[in-house]
């Protein structure tokens, strides 16, 4: 288990790599170290601005990841920017995003500047409340033909991915962050969902968890034509 100690060199390190390194010319922390909410299980989180082609600074810094004790990444692209996440042996996770330049800048409020100059771009948004109830829906229909088919495993992953979807919609509705789950224990009342929780494969079991989910569901839909719809999947 990595330390704070740990943490904290790493980032020393990483600084002083993108202050040497001529192709970078800005670099910022980014996640909860930037606003001053890193804890004991924080990630390391930091972006640079990179002048000229992306590929030989991507290479030169995960070959010094992994110098410093790296096992594995997982590559995550958005739009021309890549998020290289890094896992180390001693489990600390660091995130890594290379930025062409011109694009170089806060895409919300986890963002702060160490050197060189950041673009004024647009904030990320949070998820959209039509596309969120669509795939929630969607995911009842599989969720109810799962279970008829007596395929318990595939209806307990649809009940799950139902589940995302729903406190999603809780959370804008409430408004806090929707991303990723990290605004639900802001929610007024986030036990709510507890009865959503699966505890057997059973198809009884199965059907009281989505009776459950679906009634939740119907509660953040406005259409009304869908929200009869949502509600027939678990009568």
């Amino acid at each position: 288990m990595f330390s704070v100690s740990e943490r904290d060199q790493v980032r020393r390190d990483l600084v002083s790599a993108a202050e040497a390194d001529p192709r970078v010319i800005g670099a910022a922390l980014t996640g909860s170290a930037a606003v001053g909410r890193e804890d004991r299980w924080s990630d390391l989180d930091f972006a640079l601005s990179v002048e000229g082609e992306l590929d030989a600074v991507v290479a030169d810094w995960t070959a010094l990841m992994y110098a410093r004790g790296a096992v594995s990444h997982l590559d995550v692209r958005h739009g021309s920017v890549l998020f290289r996440v890094f896992l180390t042996r001693s489990t600390l996770q660091v995130d890594l995003a290379f930025w062409p330049s011109a694009e170089f800048g806060a895409t919300g409020p986890t963002f702060r500047l160490l050197f060189g100059e950041a673009n004024e771009i647009p904030h990320a948004k949070q998820p959209d409340r039509g596309e969120l109830v669509g795939l929630a829906w969607l995911y009842g229909l599989h969720v109810r033909s799962s279970i008829e088919r007596g395929r318990g495993w595939q209806a307990l992953y649809m009940i799950n991915h139902l589940r995302d979807h729903v406190m999603s919609l809780r959370c804008l509705g409430e408004g806090v962050n929707a991303v990723q789950g990290r605004g639900l224990d802001d929610l007024r009342d986030p036990g709510e969902f507890a009865g959503t929780l699966v505890l057997s494969t059973h198809p009884d079991e199965l059907r009281r968890a989505f009776h459950v989910l679906t009634g939740l569901l119907v509660g953040e839909i406005n259409d009304s034509a869908l929200a009869q719809a949502v509600r027939a999947l678990s009568p």
